[in-house]
């Protein structure tokens, strides 16, 4: 209880719903700061970033290979810019099974799940900062604190292999984008969240709060997505993208230079080898 002093922990051990499980191995970090970090640091690196664009489709040589992209800007969408690559790696979310970008539905099959976050002060329902990040399964919500003390509410249900519990949590339901939409949502989240760490509060100030929606990407098996789809198109789709993106980047950057270099079809990482987008195929 000393760990969150700032929650609500009404333990009754006759009650189930009361049980709380602490993983001190577990942890969260600011994604945008994360991000920008990258960013720097590929820029350092020789990367080069080119934002307002659109994927028009693959460029291949005369054997068939994927040897680039064609590509507009939004500026010019009648120009049609050719940037040609060794190898072409798609790793853009929800967005990846685009048939511009070579994959289609068939090749990377991408379940239907979209999720909705609320941000809203934690000042207004907590009395001491939240330090962790806290998921009642019960509720189904999960809440973290940013460093900025902005509270993010989501659903708390867990989707572990493609598997997740019977009930639907706010956030997956079919979601509406409109205004009213989202302020019934949000609210939602926000009255199911604070009920979870402080039961007893009558705070009902629900005016400074804003949500996103957006789709997730989670495959049809629920499992990350990493590999060749064929030869000079290479993935890397998955939910959480921001936690596991250290590892799976470091093992696919590996195994990329390792399949230009491959005098032979035998490389790669065997702890990938069930991740691979060809079980779709």
């Amino acid at each position: 209880m000393c760990l969150e002093p700032g929650i609500d922990f009404k333990n009754d051990p006759a009650d189930k719903s009361s049980e709380f499980y602490f993983y001190p191995e577990e942890g969260f970090i600011e994604p945008i700061e994360v991000v920008k970090g990258l960013r720097v640091s590929a820029k350092g690196n020789g990367a080069n970033f080119i934002g307002g664009v659109e994927i028009e489709s693959l460029m291949r040589n005369k054997d068939g290979k994927v040897a680039g992209v064609k590509y507009t800007t939004t500026s010019d969408n009648s120009n049609i810019i050719r940037a040609t690559a060794d190898l072409v790696i798609i790793a853009c979310g929800a967005n990846s099974a685009s048939p511009a970008l070579g994959i289609g539905s068939e090749k990377l099959p991408l379940a239907k799940q979209p999720g909705a976050l609320t941000y809203v002060s934690s000042d207004n329902y907590l009395k001491q900062p939240l330090k962790r990040i806290f998921v009642d399964t019960i509720n189904q919500t999960h809440m973290l604190r940013r460093s900025d003390g902005t509270l993010v509410i989501g659903g708390g249900k867990l989707i572990v292999g493609g598997s997740d519990s019977d009930e639907d949590s706010p956030e997956d339901k079919e979601l509406d984008i409109s205004e009213e939409a989202d302020s019934a949502i949000a609210k939602e989240m926000i009255a199911a969240a604070i009920k979870s760490v402080s039961p007893d509060s009558e705070n009902d100030d629900d005016k400074s709060f804003r949500i996103t929606t957006a789709n997730r990407p989670i495959s049809a098996d629920g499992l990350p997505v990493v590999g060749l789809v064929e030869e000079g198109l290479y993935v890397a789709v998955t939910h959480s993208g921001i936690t596991l993106a250290p590892l799976i980047g470091e093992l696919a950057s590996f195994e990329i230079e390792e399949s230009l270099n491959a005098k032979s079809s035998e490389y790669g990482f065997q702890i990938l080898d069930a991740y691979r987008p060809t079980r779709f195929v």
